[in-house]
């Protein structure tokens, strides 16, 4: 039936655009089921029907992030953050080549950050298959955390730990997560040893700069938190409309930052659909929203494929450019296709200092990206990853072709 139902849908062209399907395996309907599946083989690359989101983004590619006029620089910080952290048969063969042509584009800045896109769990066992009911399990051994945690001199400073795959081994892959991450010194958010935790932000404290860090997801992939543990996992309707939405978790943690007096709150969303080239239009809602709770940058992740940027000038400060990285794609994964190889570095310049006003203001100086691609080499049963042109995410999102091995 649903091999029937994809080939169907393939040949009459009714799902070149997106469609109004569940996103979260916990409401998902059957044809949202098939409609997920058939995304898996043909990513959908058009944006909503009508809603002219092609053009907009078109014209996002133009803008030049700039300081307001008169702004008085005290000291400056550079961020980096990538996508997607999953396993591959052939990582364990790779620690000395996965990073050594990115290393210095992904660890060079002051801050680095990335989505950890599952639990750090010795002693998970499960096969990558799909059901119906359920998503694969996703987890990282040691040996393999140790590979992808940095380049052998230099870790990540941040990973994003909210995600669908969170509770995928329940209350132990979490504690593992958290206990792994503390022993290794890298600071995380989106997963709470207590149920106040939930409340707070990761603050990182750098040249002079407090930068607020928070994370949060969709979805759980239908696993239901414990009674007495409901906010193990941050989670929040990000994927719905905002004003029917309850972000109130978000609000707190926000309210946090401001009194840790942190400089700068940047957001790490697990959200959207996946294999779709563009966010959905309440996605963008829920963007605008949150900056105007007080998010002054979002890193967005989950659809496993690059989606566009938007430089988003928010209202509660005319001077603020607040950037949204709608999804940076996948860094290290399991699969072969090249749309699913394909990944961005965010790289994020932010200056502070003293405006016009004569109030302290931190404000984003650069906004940009670089593509990088995971290259897989049969020969040596490694991965690497592969710089491609910088700022070169293609106009309109056009997909690279499907090689015959693709997963």
């Amino acid at each position: 039936m649903y091999n029937g139902l994809i080939t169907y849908f393939k040949m009459t062209g009714g799902w070149r655009y997106p469609t109004g399907a569940s996103g979260d395996l916990e409401t998902m309907c059957t044809m949202d089921k098939i409609y997920w599946l058939y995304k898996t083989t043909h990513p959908i690359k058009n944006a909503w029907r009508d809603s002219g989101l092609e053009v907009f983004f078109d014209e996002q590619k133009k803008f030049q992030c700039q300081l307001p006029g008169g702004f008085e620089v005290k000291c400056e910080l550079s961020l980096s953050s990538v996508g997607d952290l999953m396993s591959h048969p052939f990582l364990v063969n790779s620690g000395s080549d996965l990073y050594a042509l990115v290393a210095e584009t992904i660890f060079g800045a002051d801050i680095s950050m990335a989505n950890l896109e599952c639990v750090i769990y010795p002693h998970a066992s499960g096969a990558f298959t799909f059901s119906t009911r359920s998503g694969p399990p996703l987890f990282y051994d040691s040996t393999c955390f140790n590979i992808v945690k940095g380049d052998g001199k230099r870790k990540f400073t941040f990973m994003a730990a909210a995600c669908n795959h969170s509770l995928d081994f329940g209350l132990e892959g979490v504690s593992s997560t958290i206990q792994t991450l503390r022993e290794e010194k890298i600071f995380f958010h989106g997963i709470n040893e207590q149920e106040e935790d939930a409340e707070m932000a990761t603050i990182l404290e750098r040249n002079g700069f407090k930068i607020g860090v928070v994370a949060s997801t969709f979805g759980l992939n239908a696993h239901i938190p414990p009674k007495n543990r409901p906010h193990i996992v941050n989670r929040a309707p990000l994927n719905a409309k905002p004003e029917s939405s309850d972000f109130t978790l978000i609000k707190r943690q926000i309210d946090f930052c401001h009194k840790a007096k942190a400089d700068f709150i940047i957001a790490h969303l697990h959200w959207g659909m996946e294999h779709e080239f563009y966010p959905r239009p309440e996605q963008i809602e829920v963007a605008h929203h949150l900056i105007e709770m007080g998010i002054d940058a979002i890193i967005g992740h989950h659809s496993h494929v690059i989606q566009p940027i938007e430089y988003y000038r928010t209202r509660r400060d005319s001077n603020r450019i607040a950037p949204i990285y709608y999804s940076l794609g996948n860094l290290i994964n399991g699969f072969a296709a090249d749309y699913l190889c394909l990944g961005l570095i965010a790289q994020l310049a932010l200056a502070k200092g003293v405006g016009l006003d004569g109030h302290e203001h931190t404000y984003v100086r650069g906004a940009n990206y670089c593509q990088v691609r995971q290259v897989l080499d049969e020969s040596k049963k490694i991965i690497f990853l592969h710089l491609s042109k910088p700022n070169a995410i293609p106009s309109g999102i056009q997909i690279p072709q499907r090689r015959k091995n693709a997963a």
